[in-house]
C-alpha cells in the first residue's frame, strides 16, 4: 500500500515538472519563443553576504534548488532583574529654640475721683386745687302723654253673594263604529339546517431537552501585603508654667448711708358726708277701667236646597238589518260574518243578538245564523244583513242640589277700657351732701446720714511658677504584613434539563347548525274603527255671584294728647377753691470724692526654649525589580536557494526574467556578476517565459 502511495505521489510530481517546463517553453533552451525568455529559476536567497547573479545565454536552462542553513534574529521577551533606586523616609528627632511669650503679673496704685448723691431736705410752699360740692335747686319742665278716647265711625265693604241660572252651551262626541279592510305583512320563519367545516387548535405537551449555562462559584486564597501604622509610646520632659493664686488682705474705705426717722406734724382736709331729709315732689299715673257696648258683623253660611234640569243619554245598541249584495260568501261577509259578528263562522254572528236572522230568498243553501253559509245551489238572491248600531235617547230631569248663601247679623259685644289719670305726690328723700374739716396728723419722715466707715477685704492675687512633667508621647511606624484573603471566581457549567413545552396541533371538524330565515306573506282583515261625530246641546248651569255693600259701625279710637309741666329738682355742682401748703422733700447734691484702688497689670516678656521636634529624612537605596525586555534572539532557519546549471552558488539567486534572454538563436556565453544580496526575497513572480523585448 505505501509503495503504490509513494509512486502515486512521485508520479504526480514529475507531471507537474514537466508541465511547467512545457509551459515555460524551455524544453531544450533553444526553442523560445520570439519575444519570451525562459528563468529556471529567478530567486534571491534569504540572509546577507554576497551571492552570484547568472545573466547568460542557452546554457542556463533548469531550476536547480538547494536549502542553505542561515541565522536569523528574531524578538522575544525576556525577564530581567534590575537595579532601582529608591527613596524611604525616616524619622529623626530634632532640637530647635522656640520664643515663649509669657505674661508676668504686678501690683499698681491709682487714685479715682467719684461722684457722691447727698441728700438734703428742704421746704417749700405749694399751692393746690380743692373740688368742693355747692347744692342749688332748679325749676326743669317735662312732657307727659295723656290719652284720649273717641268713637270714630268707620265704612267698610261687606261681598254679599247670590246665583243666576246661566244657559251654557256644550258639544258631545257621539261614537259609532264602521268596519274596514285591512292588509298586513306577516313574517312566516322558516329553519334550515348547514354544515360548517372549523379548525380547533388541539393542545399537547411534549419533553424536550434544554441545555443551559450556570455560574458556579469557587472559593480560592490569595496573598495579599498591606500597610500597618503600628503604634508606640515614648516619654517626653515637658516644661510648663502655672499660676498659683494666693490671699492678701487688703483694707477698704466706703461710704454708708445711715437712715433714721423723724416725727413731722402735717394739715390736711377731709370731706366729710353728712344726710339731709328733703321733699320731693312726684306725678303717678292712676288707671281707671270702664265698660262698653258695641256691635260686630258675624257671616254665616246657610244651606239652600234647590232643583237644577240634567239631560242623560238613556241610548242602546239595536240590530239593524242591510241589504248585501249576491254571491255566495264563504264567512257569511264582512259585516254578518265578519269581527263584528262573534265567531268567525257565522254561528249568531251579531254577539249575543239572537233575533239577526237573516232573510233569504234563496232555495235551502243559506245558513240560518247571521253570517250565513254557502249556498247548496245556484247563486243567492240580496240578503239582509244585521249590524249593531247605537242610537242615542236623551233624558230630561230634575235633581235636587244645595248650595250655600252667606248671611250677615249684628251681634252685640262688651269690652274694657283702661285709662290713666295723672295725681301730684310728696314724698321725703334722703340726700347725702359733703363738708370739708381741716384736721391734723404726725407723719413718719425718713432721712439719711453718710458716715465713712472701713472694711477689709480679701484679694485673691497670681504668682507664675516653673515646672516639669513627664508627657507620654504616642508615635506610629509603618510596617508591612501579609494576610490569606478569600476571593471567589465564577466558572459557568453547562448543564442540561428537560423541559416541558405546551404546542398545539390544529383539527378540522364538522358540525351543524340550524338557520332560521323569515318570508313575508300579505294578509287582509277586517278592523272595526271606531269614529266620533260632533252634536251641541244646551243645559241650564246655576252660577254663584258676589255684589259689594258698603256699611257703617262705630269704632272706638285712643289718641295720645302731649301735656307739659314743670317739676323742682335739687342738683350739686362743685366749685373750685385754691388753698396753700408746707411740703418736704428730700434733694441729692453731687459731691465729688477721691480713693485708691490697687490694679494687677500684666507685662510681656518673651523667653527661648528648647523644642523637640520630629523629621522625614529621605534615604536613598537600590532594590531589585523584574522587568520584561524585549531582545533581539538569533534563530537557524533553513532557506531555499534556486541556482541555474553550474553557475549557481551558494546565495546566489536568478534575476527576475532569466533564461533565455537572446531568444535569436545566437549563444553568448555566460557571464556571472556577482554582487550584494539587497534583501531576501522568494522566488521572483512571474518566473518562466516573460518578454524579452529586443
Amino acid at each position: 500500500m505505501k509503495a503504490q502511495m509513494l509512486k502515486y505521489v512521485f508520479g504526480l510530481v514529475a507531471t507537474l515538472v514537466f508541465a511547467v517546463n512545457v509551459q515555460a517553453g524551455c524544453g531544450s533552451c533553444g526553442g523560445c519563443e520570439s519575444g519570451a525568455g525562459c528563468v529556471s529559476g529567478g530567486g534571491v536567497a534569504m540572509g546577507s553576504g554576497s551571492g552570484a547573479v547568472y545573466a547568460g545565454g542557452a546554457d542556463a536552462c533548469g531550476p536547480a534548488v538547494s536549502y542553505q542553513t542561515q541565522t536569523v534574529m528574531r524578538s522575544q521577551y525576556v525577564t530581567e532583574t534590575r537595579m532601582v533606586p529608591t527613596t524611604t523616609y525616616q524619622r529623626q528627632t530634632q532640637t530647635r529654640m522656640r520664643t515663649v511669650t509669657r505674661q508676668v503679673a504686678r501690683v499698681e496704685t491709682k487714685q479715682q475721683e467719684y461722684t457722691v448723691m447727698v441728700p438734703q431736705t428742704q421746704t417749700r410752699t405749694e399751692k393746690y386745687n380743692v373740688q368742693v360740692s355747692v347744692p342749688y335747686t332748679e325749676e326743669v319742665p317735662y312732657t307727659v302723654q295723656v290719652p284720649v278716647t273717641t268713637e270714630v265711625e268707620q265704612s267698610y265693604q261687606v261681598s254679599v253673594p247670590y246665583t243666576e241660572e246661566v244657559e251654557q252651551t256644550y258639544t258631545v262626541n257621539v261614537p259609532y263604529t264602521e268596519n274596514v279592510e285591512q292588509t298586513y305583512n306577516v313574517s312566516v320563519p322558516v329553519t334550515e339546517t348547514k354544515t360548517q367545516t372549523y379548525m380547533v387548535n388541539v393542545p399537547y405537551t411534549e419533553q424536550v431537552e434544554q441545555t443551559y449555562t450556570v455560574c458556579v462559584p469557587v472559593q480560592k486564597m490569595r496573598d495579599v501585603s498591606y500597610q500597618v501604622c503600628v503604634p508606640y509610646t515614648e516619654t517626653v520632659t515637658q516644661n510648663y508654667t502655672v499660676n498659683v493664686p494666693y490671699t492678701e488682705t487688703v483694707e477698704q474705705p466706703y461710704t454708708v448711708s445711715v437712715p433714721h426717722t423723724e416725727q413731722v406734724e402735717q394739715t390736711y382736709t377731709v370731706s366729710v358726708p353728712y344726710t339731709e331729709e328733703v321733699a320731693q315732689t312726684y306725678q303717678v299715673r292712676v288707671p281707671v277701667q270702664q265698660t262698653h257696648t258695641a256691635y260686630r258683623t258675624v257671616s254665616t253660611c246657610v244651606p239652600v236646597t234647590s232643583m237644577r234640569t240634567v239631560t242623560r243619554d238613556m241610548g242602546s245598541y239595536q240590530c239593524q238589518a242591510v241589504e248585501v249584495g249576491g254571491g255566495h260568501s264563504r264567512h257569511g261577509g264582512i259585516i254578518g260574518g265578519g269581527l263584528l259578528g262573534g265567531h268567525r263562522h257565522g254561528h249568531h254572528g251579531c254577539g249575543s243578538c239572537c233575533c239577526c236572522k237573516p232573510v233569504s230568498t234563496c232555495g235551502s243553501g243559506c245558513d240560518n245564523g247571521c253570517g250565513g253559509g254557502v249556498s247548496a245551489g245556484a247563486a243567492c238572491g240580496p240578503q239582509i244583513a244585521y249590524r249593531r248600531v247605537y242610537v242615542p235617547n236623551l233624558v230630561t230631569t230634575q235633581v235636587p242640589y244645595t248650595s250655600y248663601k252667606r248671611q250677615t247679623t249684628q251681634v252685640p259685644y262688651t269690652y274694657t277700657t283702661t285709662s290713666y289719670t295723672c295725681e301730684t305726690k310728696t314724698r321725703m328723700v334722703p340726700v347725702t351732701r359733703m363738708r370739708a374739716e381741716t384736721r391734723t396728723r404726725m407723719v413718719n419722715v425718713t432721712k439719711y446720714t453718710t458716715e465713712q466707715r472701713t472694711r477689709s477685704i480679701q484679694v485673691t492675687k497670681c504668682r507664675q511658677e516653673t515646672r516639669t512633667r513627664e508627657v507620654p508621647v504616642t508615635r506610629t511606624r509603618m510596617e508591612t504584613r501579609t494576610r490569606q484573603v478569600p476571593y471567589t471566581e465564577m466558572v459557568n457549567e453547562q448543564r442540561t434539563r428537560m423541559v416541558t413545552v405546551q404546542k398545539c396541533r390544529q383539527e378540522e371538524r364538522t358540525r351543524e347548525y340550524n338557520v332560521t330565515s323569515y318570508r313575508t306573506e300579505t294578509r287582509t282583515r277586517s278592523v272595526p274603527v271606531t269614529r266620533m261625530k260632533t252634536e251641541t246641546r244646551t243645559r241650564m248651569v246655576p252660577v254663584t255671584k258676589t255684589r259689594l255693600e258698603t256699611r257703617t259701625r262705630m269704632v272706638p279710637q285712643t289718641t295720645m294728647t302731649t301735656e307739659t309741666r314743670t317739676r323742682t329738682v335739687n342738683r350739686t355742682r362743685l366749685e373750685t377753691q385754691e388753698r396753700t401748703r408746707e411740703v418736704n422733700y428730700t434733694v441729692n447734691v453731687p459731691e465729688t470724692r477721691t480713693r485708691s484702688y490697687n490694679v494687677t497689670v500684666y507685662d510681656t516678656v518673651q523667653e527661648e526654649v528648647p523644642e523637640t521636634y520630629t523629621v522625614c529624612v529621605p534615604v536613598q537605596s537600590m532594590r531589585e525589580v523584574q522587568v520584561r525586555v524585549c531582545r533581539q534572539v538569533p534563530t537557524t532557519v533553513q532557506v531555499p536557494v534556486y541556482g541555474g546549471g553550474a553557475g549557481a552558488g551558494a546565495g546566489a539567486g536568478y534575476s527576475t526574467g532569466a533564461g533565455c534572454v537572446n531568444c535569436g538563436g545566437s549563444s553568448s556565453p555566460a557571464v556571472y556578476s556577482e554582487g550584494p544580496v539587497a534583501s531576501p526575497a522568494p522566488m521572483a513572480t512571474g518566473a518562466g517565459c516573460v518578454n524579452c523585448g529586443n
